[in-house]
């Protein structure tokens, strides 16, 4: 039987060949648990077709919206996720105000641990077999470095890392932001920095003995004006 979950939306991220929905529970104004509805594919990204709102928007970072849910699936890494109803559309009509995000935040002492890397990370990947109880962080950094550029003189592909300081550690990870990606691919390769920023950081699903640490979101005043 389908159920509703009515999250603000945190994260519209890339993911494979669709995307990675992610919010926390709307519970009459006030946050409640992290919700992530995810697909019945074994890489669990959510298509277009299954997110998209009956006038055809795409989700935003700050939307209230409505889910219709089938199962609760939660899997070893990720205790958020919620099995979404391919068949029928998602709503929303109103949207959190930038005001009151910051009473939205997580405030975990470190983002799943530290020192574990990855080549050119920093502090961005954990052990599979890791015991985690979340798998979605909300926080506030003082300021995000984003690098635009080759990943190494072997992958000349260009990709965009967002580099960062919570609670005294050091990370670098990829940004899974496709609007962030879009603007700074499109810029030249450097170092571009953003003051003051919520994060909206996630743990991929396992791949080949580690779950990476994602930049799921990054959202800034200037976003939402």
């Amino acid at each position: 039987m389908t159920y509703q979950k009515v999250i603000v939306c945190f994260a519209n991220s890339r993911k494979t060949l669709g995307r990675c929905i992610a919010g926390k529970e709307w519970k009459d104004g006030a946050p409640g648990s992290w919700i992530r509805p995810v697909s019945a594919r074994p890489s669990h990204e959510v298509s277009l077709d299954e997110r998209r709102y009956q006038d055809g928007r795409d989700p935003s970072p700050l939307d209230i919206l409505s889910i219709p849910c089938l199962s609760y699936q939660p899997i070893a890494h990720q205790s958020e996720n919620h099995h979404l109803d391919p068949n029928r559309y998602w709503e929303s009509n109103r949207r959190l105000p930038w005001r009151q995000v910051k009473n939205w935040l997580d405030k975990p002492q470190s983002l799943w641990g530290i020192g574990a890397s990855s080549y050119e990370f920093v502090n961005n990947r954990v052990i599979e077999t890791a015991i985690v109880n979340e798998s979605l962080y909300l926080i506030h950094v003082d300021e995000l470095r984003i690098l635009v550029g080759p990943k190494s003189a072997e992958y000349p592909k260009r990709i965009v890392r967002g580099e960062f300081q919570y609670n005294q550690y050091q990370y670098r990870m990829s940004i899974t932001d496709p609007v962030i990606e879009g603007q700074y691919l499109a810029a030249k390769d450097g170092c571009y920095t953003v003051s003051r920023p919520t994060l909206c950081v996630s743990l991929g699903d396992a791949f080949q003995g580690f779950c990476y640490k994602l930049i799921a979101a990054v959202l800034y005043e200037g976003r939402f004006l």
